[in-house]
C-alpha cells in the first residue's frame, strides 16, 4: 500500500513544504499576484484546456454536477448540526466547515491518484464548489448578495466554456491544446506552493478549539462523502473524486473572507491550519482505501 500511496502524497506535500520554507525564510511571497495569477490565468486555462480535451460526455458532466451538489448539501446540513451542538456561530464557522480546499489540494490529489479523468472530474467538482463558494458561501457571511465581482470572475467563465465545449463535442487545434496546456500547468504547483506560504502566515491561538474544529471539518466532510457515494450509488473514477474531495481540508480562502468580514477570523484561521495538519494523517488513509 506504501508505494501506492507515495506517487500520489509526496508530490503535494513536498510542494507544500517548498511553500512553508519560502514562508519561513524569505522577505516576502507576493500572495496577492499569485492568487491572481492562478485564479485569473492558471486555473481557467486548466479548466478550459482539461475538460475541453477530455473524452468526457455532457452526462458525465451532469452526473458530477449532481453528486457535487449532494455532497456540498450534506456537508452543509451536518456542519450546522455540529456547529449548533458545539455552540459555535453558524454563519462565521458553518461555511469554512463546508467549503473544502478542493483547488489546492482536491486537483492534485484526484489528478495523481486517477490520472487525466480524476482531473476532469475533479475540476468540475472545483468549478461548481467555487461558484457556490463565491456566492452563496459569501452572501451567508455578509448578508447580502454578491453581483458584479461573481460575474466577473474568470473561473466561472472558464467552466461554462467548458461545458459548452463539451456540450458540442468540439475539439482543440494543437497549437490552442498546448497553450492552454503550457498556461493551465503552473496552476496546480503555485496553488500548493501559496497553500505552504499561507500555512505560516496563519495565527494559531486556541490549540483545543482549533483541532475540536479541525476534526469537525475533516469527519463532517468525509461522512457527507460517504453517504453521497451510497445514495448516488457512485462507481468508479467518480466515486474516488468525491471521496478524495470530501477529505480535503478547509480551504484557506476561508480565512482570507473571513477576515475581510469580520467573522471569527482567528478562529477560521486555527480551523483551516488544523484540518490541514489534520489531513496529512487522514487522506493516505483515503487513497490506500481508493488504491
Amino acid at each position: 500500500m506504501f508505494a501506492t500511496i507515495t506517487p500520489v502524497i509526496v508530490p503535494i506535500v513536498a510542494c507544500i513544504v517548498l511553500g512553508i520554507w519560502w514562508g519561513r525564510s524569505q522577505p516576502s511571497f507576493p500572495n496577492g499576484f499569485v492568487g491572481d495569477l492562478v485564479m485569473k490565468i492558471g486555473a481557467p486555462a486548466l479548466i478550459i484546456g482539461t475538460l475541453g480535451a477530455t473524452d468526457l460526455a455532457f452526462s458525465a458532466l451532469l452526473e458530477v454536477a449532481l453528486a457535487a451538489l449532494v455532497l456540498m448539501l450534506i456537508t452543509a446540513i451536518l456542519a450546522v448540526l455540529v456547529c449548533t451542538i458545539c455552540g459555535w456561530p453558524v454563519r462565521d464557522i458553518g461555511v469554512p466547515l463546508v467549503a473544502g480546499n478542493s483547488g489546492n489540494m482536491g486537483l492534485p490529489l484526484c489528478l495523481f491518484a486517477f490520472g487525466p479523468e480524476g482531473l476532469a472530474l475533479s475540476l468540475g467538482v472545483f468549478v461548481l464548489f467555487s461558484l457556490i463558494h463565491f456566492s452563496l458561501g459569501t452572501a451567508i457571511l455578509t448578508a447580502s448578495v454578491p453581483g458584479r465581482a461573481l460575474l466577473r470572475s474568470p473561473l466561472i467563465w472558464s467552466g461554462l466554456l467548458a461545458i459548452v465545449l463539451i456540450a458540442f463535442e468540439v475539439e482543440f487545434s494543437t497549437t490552442v491544446g498546448n497553450t492552454l496546456n503550457l498556461l493551465g500547468g503552473m496552476a496546480i504547483p503555485l496553488m500548493l506552493l501559496t497553500l505552504g506560504v499561507s500555512l505560516v502566515e496563519l495565527k494559531l491561538r486556541d490549540a483545543a478549539t482549533a483541532l475540536a474544529m479541525g476534526a469537525a471539518r475533516i469527519g463532517v466532510s468525509l461522512t457527507a462523502g460517504v453517504i453521497t457515494v451510497m445514495v448516488l450509488e457512485l462507481e468508479g473514477v467518480l466515486r474516488g473524486v468525491i471521496l478524495l474531495q470530501a477529505a480535503t481540508p478547509a480551504a484557506v480562502f476561508n480565512y482570507l473572507l473571513a477576515q475581510r468580514y469580520r467573522r471569527s477570523p482567528e478562529a477560521v484561521a486555527g480551523l483551516v491550519m488544523a484540518s490541514t495538519v489534520i489531513s496529512f494523517a487522514t487522506i493516505p488513509l483515503v487513497v490506500g482505501f481508493l488504491l
